[in-house]
């Protein structure tokens, strides 16, 4: 999410609390807006298997990704004006699922930053965007190497063959240069044949 994304749910989460006390007098606010939260992840889903159906599985749950994002935000809104039934340390929903896609989200961050997963770990290797036009850009700060924001599913400089990497990572060697692609399920590089990833780039920038 860029910053204005981040201004905007700020600025809404703001006037929510704002108005906390007189919208827990009303039951129809907290309601319509888990009414809307359903609404959402079902539009969502729908909208993620269109994503992955004409696209890739990448395309599919970053699709997913934002869906669920924006689902737990508006059920963190209605949990705010919502009469509280349980104890004030019981975790409301929105808090959870946005908990839980926001640790998802850093942990794979700061794996990639320390390079887990390579063979090799030397002063050279660097983490490349994987968008064929930005191979020259290097990854550097953990915040680039958010959830979803590193991800493509760009096609290769021929048109057919469709690359599906999350992002890059390149050990150049005087003996044999290696290739990775970070694995989001297993939180680490995986080797990639460069064979048959001949258009991935050798060098770092």
């Amino acid at each position: 999410m860029g910053a204005f994304g981040i201004t905007i749910c700020t600025l809404g989460l703001l006037a929510v609390l704002l108005v906390q006390k007189p919208l827990k007098e009303r039951r129809w606010p907290a309601r319509a807006l888990s009414v809307l939260t359903v609404l959402v992840l079902i539009g969502g889903a729908l909208l993620a298997f269109v994503a992955l159906a004409l696209g890739t599985p990448v395309d599919g749950a970053i699709t997913l990704f934002f869906v669920v994002g924006f689902a737990g935000y508006l059920q963190l809104l209605a949990d705010i004006i919502t009469p509280r039934r349980t104890s004030r340390w019981f975790p409301r929903r929105g808090f959870l699922i946005l908990f839980l896609l926001a640790t998802w989200s850093w942990v794979s961050a700061i794996s990639m930053y320390v390079h887990r997963g390579a063979v090799s770990d030397t002063q050279e290797a660097c983490i490349l965007v994987p968008e064929p036009t930005r191979y020259d850009t290097e990854l550097i700060s953990i915040w680039e190497m958010r959830l979803p924001e590193v991800a493509t599913s760009r096609t290769g400089p021929t048109g057919t063959v469709i690359l599906d990497y999350h992002a890059i990572l390149v050990t150049p060697s005087d003996e044999r240069t290696e290739v990775y692609n970070w694995s989001k399920k297993r939180m680490r590089f995986e080797i990639l044949d460069t064979k048959l990833n001949r258009y991935l780039p050798t060098l770092c920038p």
